[in-house]
């Protein structure tokens, strides 16, 4: 149907004025839009809002009388260059929104759709034109335009803090999580993205995506972990380990799990950004000329530098020293060479570094702004301290008691060493708690926001790991800016006071083929929000390997399934991206390569599935595949698991002594992968599993088993 056609036949004036007001490109996609949800939902209604005040209208899809308010379920609008097709929030548990370039990807969309959408859509096939006029937005379409305003799958507010990925195996859980992690640690930078969820699955809309994740791994702001049964409170929160001093002695110190290092972090990163720390800052104590005053201690804080004696062992950055430097060294006791080393190669830029004015408190607090650098003429008069490096003395005044955060250990003579029984949130919470600032600092207001994946977040103990901690995940017992129910705990291993940040997202995937979803803590049922993934057959759309409908394949043995088991079992479309990416690769030997990993997908992962979910019941793994509607002697050659009954007497002869209720058992013989002429390298056994047509037409079949070779048999 022509543009114009299309005006006069569907449109009302004022939205044939709308749409001409459109570009060329954009009036004939939405003409296609509305052809094809009308291809679906022939019954339905269409009808239009618009908000006054933004100068915006909307499409609805859905029921509406000639005079009632409409029952929209699907929205279409237009800005600056596309066309955005969604669902209704408050009908769909998950938001879907697209933006098609063109009809073939919408087409899937729909599909998706249709079987939530049934009934829903009866209206009396009514259009613009049939209504005297449009509806100014109410208050529902408005929390729906917000909605569609997002081109992504998540919109910027909608993140929620504790999420859980679940579905069968192979759905594409950890695959997701990278773009529900980018979203959600800088929503922003994602909706740049403007990613095309009809696309989702092409390599070439995941690059942007990826660069960014790997830029925020890098950046230590997304961070992995993976759950099992051995997993525990202590290497997810905080615990004791044994570690080795210095001396090769064994001593234990509570060290901070991947969630509360992330939580520290999420907590600190404006005072670690203000203060320009690296990542993981490592804490030093240094002494500077002793604890009491001295020339040299000012010198260095009015000068922003940082330095030790033993000066005559010449510049430690040189490969090469002059014998009587080496000699001096040598010299030394290995406690000052160990103070030395660590000083000239150990610190690193971003560093804290704190020295101290006795053997439990400390004067000053530093950042090390960058490296070693030997200085032969000394410091003032003491040509001994040579050894420097630079550091920002942020205050210089102090008097602050950190005995008990070092574990009551009192802070030993040596000149430097690291601090390791406290980390640099301990000491900024100890900062805190004693209303001491950083000066000048500048500390930006916005927080940037953290994620913690936690891959088979079902196969831990939820109680064993989290503890305390599942109540303080909540999002109105986090610790925010304005959250007036903020919740603190006492950590039972460092006795320090401890709260979930609102910058920090927890993403956790669950298989539930591993365990029933039933079957979760309830405990954490109530405090995560769980997005059902399931197969998506509709991925494979119109691609066939050798006459192989990948879509009707996954699609049919899901089925079967789902009736012989149960959905949460089913096979994830994930399990063929192998063969479609192989396809897609095109060439010659496309089809033949694509082939080879459907068998390999078969022979690696489906059979071995198969057995596992059934208990090796071989007869319902024939089910699945199709065998039983093959015993036909012209079918044999289609059958991949072949059943046949065996006579106990024959077996063991006639006084076995078998008490049993039958006389014969089935036993099954799963076709060899790699023999010359398997059923594995025939394409039509393949379409047997799903081609009803193919099994009542034997005649017309040839026998194609043999037609892959074994050299292509992996």
């Amino acid at each position: 149907m022509e543009f114009e056609e299309f005006l006069s036949t569907h449109m009302s004036e004022i939205n044939a004025e709308f749409l001409n007001s459109r570009s060329s490109e954009q009036q004939a996609l939405f003409t296609e839009v509305y052809g094809l949800i009308r291809q679906y939902f022939p019954q339905c209604d269409c009808y239009t809002t618009h908000n006054a005040k933004e100068k915006k209208r909307f499409f609805k899809f859905g029921v509406k009388d000639g005079s009632g308010k409409g029952k929209p379920r699907i929205s279409v609008s237009f800005f600056a260059d596309t066309v955005r097709v969604s669902v209704n929030r408050h009908f769909f548990k998950e938001r879907k929104i697209i933006e098609p370039s063109s009809i073939e990807e919408l087409s899937p969309f729909l599909e998706n759709i249709k079987n939530q959408l049934n009934g829903e859509m009866d209206g009396n096939q009514r259009n613009p034109i049939d209504y005297s006029q449009d509806e100014e937005t109410t208050e529902e379409d408005t929390t729906e335009k917000l909605i569609i305003n997002d081109s992504c799958e998540f919109d910027s507010s909608a993140s929620p803090l504790n999420q859980i990925l679940y579905g069968p195996p192979g759905t594409g859980k950890t695959y997701h999580t990278i773009e529900a992690a980018v979203k959600a640690a800088e929503p922003e930078k994602y909706k740049a993205l403007k990613r095309n969820l009809a696309l989702s699955t092409a390599k070439s809309q995941r690059e942007e995506l990826l660069k960014l994740y790997k830029s925020l791994v890098d950046d230590d702001r997304i961070r992995f972990v993976t759950f099992h049964q051995s997993y525990g409170y202590e290497e997810f929160v905080e615990g004791l380990r044994a570690l080795t001093n210095e001396e090769k002695q064994i001593e234990y110190k509570v060290l901070p799990g991947v969630f509360k290092k992330i939580s520290d972090d999420a907590t600190n990163t404006n005072i670690k950004k203000s203060l320009e720390l690296n990542a993981n800052p490592r804490i030093w104590k240094i002494s500077i000329d002793g604890v009491k005053p001295s020339t040299i201690k000012n010198y260095c804080f009015k000068n922003n530098v940082a330095a030790i004696g033993w000066g005559h062992t010449g510049d430690m950055a040189q490969d090469e020293r002059s014998p009587e430097e080496n000699a001096y060294f040598e010299g030394l006791t290995s406690q000052n060479k160990n103070t030395i080393t660590q000083f000239c190669s150990a610190i690193n830029e971003g560093d804290l570094l704190l020295c101290i004015s006795s053997a439990k408190t400390i004067q000053a607090v530093g950042v090390v702004k960058g490296d070693y650098e030997y200085k032969e003429q000394g410091i003032l008069d003491r040509n001994d301290f040579r050894h420097t490096l630079p550091v920002e003395w942020l205050k210089t005044d102090l008097d602050l008691d950190i005995y008990s955060l070092n574990g009551n250990t009192n802070l030993v003579q040596k000149t430097v060493y690291e601090l390791d029984r406290f980390s640099e949130a301990d000491f900024f919470q100890l900062m805190e708690k004693n209303e001491i600032s950083f000066g000048q600092k500048p500390v930006p207001e916005t927080k940037d926001n953290y994620v913690l994946i936690i891959d088979e977040i079902n196969r831990g103990n939820i109680s064993k790991i989290f503890g305390e901690l599942i109540t303080l995940i909540e999002p109105s017992k986090r610790a925010g800016k304005d959250n007036l129910e903020t919740l603190k705990v006492t950590l039972p291993h460092s006795g320090n006071p401890f709260s979930v940040p609102d910058n920090l997202y927890i993403i956790g995937t669950m298989n539930t083929a591993d365990r029933s979803l039933a079957m979760m803590d309830t405990a954490l049922r109530r405090r995560f929000d769980f997005i059902e993934m399931m197969p998506q057959p509709e991925l494979f759309r119109g691609k066939k390997v050798k006459d192989i409908d990948l879509e009707q394949l996954l699609e049919t043995m899901n089925k079967r399934i789902e009736v012989l088991y149960d959905r949460e079992h089913t096979l994830g479309h994930a399990f063929f991206i192998p063969v479609l990416d192989a396809l897609n690769v095109g060439g010659d030997n496309a089809q033949n390569n694509a082939f080879c990993e459907l068998k390999n997908t078969f022979k690696n992962k489906i059979i071995p599935l198969l057995e596992e979910y059934f208990f090796e019941d071989w007869n319902k793994i024939r089910l699945v595949l199709g065998d039983n509607r093959k015993e036909k002697s012209e079918l044999e050659q289609y059958i991949f698991v072949k059943s046949k009954n065996e006579e106990y007497t024959k077996i063991f002869g006639k006084n076995h002594g078998l008490e049993t209720y039958e006389d014969t058992k089935t036993t099954y013989t799963l076709a060899d992968f790699n023999a010359q002429d398997s059923v594995w390298n025939s394409p039509k056994a393949y379409q047997a599993i799903y081609d009803d047509t193919l099994l009542k037409s034997p005649a017309s079949t040839n026998d194609d088993a043999g037609e892959v070779t074994s050299s292509s048999a992996q």
